[in-house]
């Protein structure tokens, strides 16, 4: 009877790491914005965020390299695919895509 307790108490247990798991893994959401580049602080602390339609800033959190080349080679539009973050950065909370894929928006679309 005790043997039947213990496995059934650590079959809950490991179903409930598992849900845990699961529920964290969900809050990694995938959005996708739309607007421009635009670089915001002074050298050498620069960074490049996407500015909205609406106005809203989203800072990019990618390789440095790459990040580079996307500014050299912006255009007017840009659509982002990634996982918002909040970050604190010098005592405030600033907007963070932490960036999974781009493309230029062309006239077309």
């Amino acid at each position: 009877m005790k043997k039947i307790m213990l496995i059934l108490f650590l079959a809950a247990a490991v179903a409930g790491l598992v849900t845990v798991a699961i529920t964290a893994a969900d809050r990694d959401t995938v959005e996708t914005w739309e607007g421009s580049l635009r670089l915001f602080g002074n050298e050498p602390f620069t960074r490049v965020a996407l500015v909205t339609n609406s106005g809203d800033r989203w800072f990019l959190d990618m390789d440095e390299q790459e990040l580079q080349l996307l500014w050299e080679e912006r255009r007017e539009k840009i659509r982002i695919t990634g996982v918002p973050v909040l970050k604190e950065i010098a005592g405030r909370t600033e907007n963070y895509i932490k960036v999974i894929k781009y493309s230029w928006i062309t006239e077309n679309e």
